[in-house]
């Protein structure tokens, strides 16, 4: 049986690792060493040993700077979707001593799907905070990830049975946004592949549009952006008639159209999706394979090099 203070150290360290990976061993690592936390197994004294300090110390200084830059931090989190649930698994083995191996199979599986739940909603909410990719808003919620990491460990590993209800409520979170995360996995998703696939030169064929998406006119897929009535990173169509372009989507079996006004030729450029403006004040997220065929089509749009959106 998992004891209340075992319990709470799995899923505290398991949700720090899914925010900041590297935070989460140096906080623990610092604490051990300097004689702060003593109650915990002796498997983790290993986060002490000066190397693992080190190692830590420069990947959070690593993970520090990466995490304020705008067009950067994706590409940084995109990787590290792999690297912090694997991360959280390794520290609950630790975080479990000598425990039952089923018992600590079982933790180290849960610890990972936390990790990788909380990472995930890392990057939801900070598609949701903030509609241009400024360095400011990126900095703050990442100091404030970073403290979080911090508060909540101290909680953990001194107060269990505070920081119990605390994690749990925090679990109960990720759960209800579970619906918006998943739609920002596939997002990302396509984003990458998208990138691949522009580099690689190719671009979509006719059979890339669903039948429900009207086909006389040309049609661009996209994710909502900001658009009234249309949720976060929504998947879409971008429905172009001559100077006039409409946002159809479909949500609970309806397909929906948003008229959005003129579509900008010239899309602003980013290292994972490219945002397409309207006139009407809706923009939106475009994979860098589709950006070829919107430019193509949208007026002015002709002369433009595919190259310049790679």
């Amino acid at each position: 049986m998992l004891s209340v203070a075992v319990l709470t150290n799995v899923l505290g360290l398991a949700i720090g690792a899914g925010l900041n990976l590297y935070a989460a061993v140096l906080v623990t690592g610092l604490g051990i060493h300097y004689g702060w936390l003593t109650q915990l197994p002796a498997e983790l004294n290993i986060l002490a040993h000066p190397v693992v300090l080190i190692a830590a110390g420069v990947m959070y200084a690593a993970e520090f700077v990466a995490d304020k830059v705008p067009f950067f931090t994706p590409i940084w989190d995109g990787v590290h979707t792999f690297i912090r649930p694997a991360g959280a698994a390794l520290l609950a083995l630790g975080a479990t001593g000598e425990m039952d191996p089923m018992v600590r199979t079982l933790a180290m599986l849960a610890a990972g799907t936390v990790a990788l739940g909380t990472h995930t909603s890392k990057m939801g909410v900070r598609l949701m905070a903030h509609t241009t990719p400024e360095p400011a808003t990126h900095s703050v919620m990442s100091i404030a990830e970073d403290v979080g990491v911090v508060a909540l460990l101290a909680l953990v590993f001194q107060y269990p049975w505070v920081a119990l209800p605390v994690l749990l409520a925090l679990l109960v979170g990720m759960a209800v946004l579970l619906p918006f995360l998943w739609r920002v996995a596939k997002f990302l998703v396509s984003g990458l592949w998208g990138r691949v696939t522009s580099i690689l030169g190719l671009t979509p064929d006719a059979e890339a549009v669903p039948a429900w998406v009207p086909q006389q006119v040309q049609a661009v897929r996209v994710f909502s952006r900001k658009v009234k009535g249309a949720p976060r990173v929504w998947p879409g169509y971008l429905l172009l008639y001559g100077t006039q372009t409409q946002f159809t989507y479909k949500r609970w079996g309806r397909v929906r159209t948003v008229p959005v006004g003129d579509a900008e030729a010239r899309p602003e450029w980013g290292f994972v999706f490219n945002v397409v403006r309207c006139s009407g004040g809706a923009s939106f997220y475009v994979t860098k394979e589709w950006c070829p065929v919107l430019t193509s089509q949208t007026p002015g749009g002709a002369s433009l090099q595919k190259v310049e959106y790679k």
